[in-house]
């Protein structure tokens, strides 16, 4: 812009003193104006015809009453060289050529970057939605998947507190099997779901790591040896009473890796070794290692390389989805552990797993009531839930359990809301998702009544959802824990009994 008006005031200069007017009007006034058309600069197009339109009439005029502004004097001189027409010209030429590349130029970058900008918008628009319904349809698939799968899990916890034949104890510990492995199949593809979205979040409390140990490698023992295998576990060392962790999910670690060992290996042994040391520079931790060792195929090379990345599997893998180490790495990662294996196909594996436990002191433990003076007590219990047979199975299996105790139903929030108003409970255990009244409303429904016993009656949420937001949502209402669906009847006594010993 500025060498195109430093030109126009060059060639009005010339105008001036030379005299020239058609020649110098075409050659040097449109070609400005022409530049200025094709970089769109509307305005300053507009501003330099007005000063066209002004100078060369001026100059007209005052020629015509012999002031000489238009160079009539030097009329004769001359400068029309060829030399100076065709640097003239070829300035004006490239300058044409370059300030309309540069124009296309930048309009097709403009163009193609407005473009890309949309489909971006556009992409995260559809992102959103699409991880919105897919937090919805994961929610809604395990509230459906565990509902009936808890119902089945109470029966089987009912019918084996009875006696029975050897071949009914047989099909009953294959029916509890198979549930455990149906819920370990839901609970892998929720965890990957929350790892992968980064909303995974860890559930800590004290736990004895021995029976916690124990108990994890005992669960596939007979699975072990109806294979035929030899299944041992190994203690090297001591292992602090208490720690603090995520008992669950370090459960869920280790049946990972031994259900992964028994279905790998077809003859020979499994070994869980477990050990540790006291971290020397902090007394009040605890390094825990497990090795879980099997004779059975092994790894390949190929398949070492991305072990534990999702899928990861075997061709001659029959029950796993390859879901099991990518999340026991995820796990550990979050609970600042380490995974690796050793392995020599047709030769066997070895999982090594070093975790970092704080140890709880013995002072600080809570005080407990014990599991057998505990069932004796009698209790009033509310139970609620919009599923007749979860409500059914789940009396039994409280009647079995709390012989002196008295179970009130209701099949609703609502339901639930006008009992406690005229009755006062020891406990509630309240289903979430119900029709008429859910049962987060109720809570804050009966904490909300101008009763002593209704603000503080433990409420316990039964709930198929596991979600981060859910269980949020139930602590906000007023809930003073939760379990989730399907559980275990002795899982749900023992938070019954630390709510009641907490209130």
């Amino acid at each position: 812009m500025i060498a195109t008006y430093m030109m126009m005031a060059y060639f009005t200069y010339a105008y001036l003193l030379y005299g020239k007017f058609f020649n110098f009007t075409v050659l040097l006034y449109i070609i400005p104006v022409v530049l200025l058309i094709i970089i769109r600069y509307h305005k300053l197009v507009l501003y330099a015809i007005l000063y066209i339109a002004t100078t060369v009439p001026t100059i007209i005029y005052f020629d015509y009453f012999g002031y000489d502004l238009g160079g009539i004097y030097n009329y004769d001189r001359d400068i029309y060289n060829e030399f100076f027409y065709f640097t003239v010209i070829m300035i004006m030429i490239y300058l044409i050529v370059l300030l309309t590349a540069r124009t296309n130029l930048v309009k097709y970058i403009i163009e193609d970057l407005k473009a890309k900008n949309i489909e971006l918008e556009e992409s995260r628009i559809k992102l959103k939605k699409l991880q919105i319904n897919k937090e919805s349809f994961f929610a809604i698939m395990s509230h459906e998947i565990r509902t009936p799968l808890n119902a089945i899990k109470g029966i089987s916890d009912i019918l084996k507190s009875n006696d029975h034949t050897d071949e009914n104890k047989h099909l009953l510990e294959l029916m509890d099997y198979s549930s455990n492995h149906l819920l370990a199949l839901v609970n892998n593809i929720l965890d990957f779901t929350k790892l992968n979205d980064g909303a995974f979040s860890l559930q800590y409390s004290s736990f004895d790591l021995n029976s916690a140990l124990n108990s994890s490698f005992r669960m596939n023992e007979r699975l072990a040896v109806e294979k035929g295998l030899v299944f041992n576990f190994v203690l090297k060392n001591t292992l602090p009473n208490k720690v603090y962790g995520d008992k669950n999910r370090i459960n869920q670690i280790i049946l990972n890796l031994l259900n992964n060992a028994i279905e790998h290996t077809e003859e020979g042994k499994i070994e869980m070794i477990v050990g540790g040391e006291y971290n020397p520079n902090d007394g009040q931790e605890f390094n825990l290692t497990i090795q879980i060792s099997d004779s059975g195929s092994g790894i390949s090379k190929e398949l070492g390389t991305r072990l534990f990345q999702k899928y990861a599997t075997t061709n001659s893998s029959t029950h796993s989805v390859g879901l099991g180490l990518t999340i026991s790495k995820g796990l550990l990662d979050l609970m600042h552990g380490q995974i690796r294996f050793e392995s020599e196909p047709n030769k066997g594996t070895s999982f090594f797993i070093d975790l970092p436990l704080p140890i709880v002191a013995e002072n600080e433990l809570e005080s407990e009531i014990s599991q057998s003076d505990f069932k004796l007590t009698t209790l009033n219990i509310l139970i609620v839930d919009d599923n007749k047979i979860n409500l059914m199975v789940l009396e039994k299996q409280l009647k079995n359990k709390l012989k002196n105790s008295t179970i009130t139903s209701a099949y609703n929030g609502l339901e639930a809301l006008n009992i406690a108003k005229d009755n006062d409970f020891d406990l509630i255990l309240m289903d979430v998702l119900m029709p008429v009244m859910d049962g987060i409303t109720a809570t804050q429904h009966i904490r909300g009544l101008d009763n002593t016993n209704k603000k503080t009656v433990p409420i316990i949420a039964l709930t198929a959802n596991v979600g981060e937001k859910e269980l949020f949502e139930c602590s906000q209402a007023g809930m003073n824990d939760f379990v989730t669906k399907p559980f275990e009847i002795n899982e749900l006594l023992k938070v019954i009994q630390n709510s009641l010993v907490k209130n």
